[in-house]
């Protein structure tokens, strides 16, 4: 997996490589405060090389609806770096179980006021995508 695509031309050319995987990140907007959210450029990543390459989404998961909202946009899975970090420091492995917990019941929440059973039947009609929201990138 290479981490920190968020331009369509580097996704290409993470293909071209070999990878099996990217992660669309910006790595916390560490470097640059102006750099887009990963959701807003993960559509048109993952429309370019979606079919190609596993496509992931790594920053600003805190919800199980932002789960539910990246996969509808594309998105493979996501990681929660976060998320369990915040549980582990406070609980430990216990911690981590009731992170995850709440994670699947936002999830299940979401699929439920969406009148879907699973997050395979997830697809961007399924989500409200307002306009401008998206950026791409590298064309």
């Amino acid at each position: 997996m290479v981490k920190g695509v968020c331009r369509v031309d580097d996704a290409k050319r993470v293909v071209d490589s070999g990878a099996t995987a990217l992660s669309v990140s910006n790595h916390g907007g560490n470097n640059l405060d102006g750099t887009p959210a990963p959701i807003r450029v993960l559509p048109t990543i993952a429309e370019a090389v979606g079919h190609q390459i596993e496509v992931v989404l790594d920053g600003g998961v805190r919800r199980g609806s932002d789960v539910v909202k990246c996969l509808a946009l594309g998105a493979k899975a996501v990681m929660i770096g976060r998320a369990y970090l915040w549980g582990l420091s406070v609980n430990g492995q216990a911690g981590v179980e009731n992170v995850l917990d709440v994670l699947r019941g936002g999830i299940d929440s979401a699929l439920l006021g969406l009148g879907k059973s699973h997050v395979n039947e997830l697809d961007r009609d399924d989500i409200v995508v307002p306009e401008g929201f998206t950026r791409r990138l590298g064309a």
